[in-house]
């Protein structure tokens, strides 16, 4: 395969095949390229089966294109091919692994931030917490922060001692109805 289009790094990066590797880089600098370059490669001069191969990107449009320009490069049928978004790897990940962890099983649904923000306006009403002076949005960014493991600061004293049990809650329903969010995506896949 010619290589010669590519930049030094960018060749080290296709030619680079013992284990995985990260293309971190600002837009427009030729990430896609790269990876469809490294793709093509394994197959075309290494002999990688395309069905063997997992490429993970940030967005659908990503992906689409990532396995469009590595049909066109290689000729080959890439439909087994498993090119696709961070969430929807762990999505069919799970799908397949998960028994049950936590009390999820593989017949999960999946539930958007709408979703989510209508079970947290739920429990603030249930609990008589007032959602104007709460905002829900920022109650669902304390709970992906926390999923994330990033460190949480709430200053209010009400927040302060509400927000765990409500974390609890959330969860909690989210579990009784074998629903998972986008950060529980990548939590459960991770454990």
């Amino acid at each position: 395969m010619d290589l010669s289009s590519l930049n030094n790094n960018q060749r080290l990066a296709v030619e680079t095949t013992e284990g995985p590797v990260m293309v971190m880089a600002g837009a427009g600098s030729g990430k896609t390229r790269v990876l469809t370059y490294r793709i093509a490669h394994l197959i075309l001069d290494l002999g990688v089966l395309p069905s063997s191969i997992l490429a993970v990107t940030f967005t659908n449009k990503a992906a689409r294109e990532m396995k469009e320009r590595v049909e066109v490069l290689t000729h080959e049928d890439v439909r087994h091919m498993w090119v696709s978004t961070f969430h929807s790897f762990c999505a069919r990940f799970l799908r397949i692994e998960l028994d049950s962890f936590e009390g999820y099983t593989s017949k999960f649904t999946i539930i958007d931030e709408d979703d989510a923000l209508k079970i947290i306006r739920d429990i603030l009403k249930n609990d008589n917490v007032d959602i104007k002076e709460y905002k829900p949005k920022r109650l669902l960014g304390l709970i992906s922060d926390q999923k994330n493991k990033e460190t949480i600061a709430i200053a209010e004293p009400f927040l302060k001692n509400y927000y765990p049990k409500l974390y609890d809650k959330y969860n909690a329903a989210l579990k009784k109805y074998n629903l998972l969010d986008f950060d529980d995506l990548i939590r459960v896949s991770r454990s």
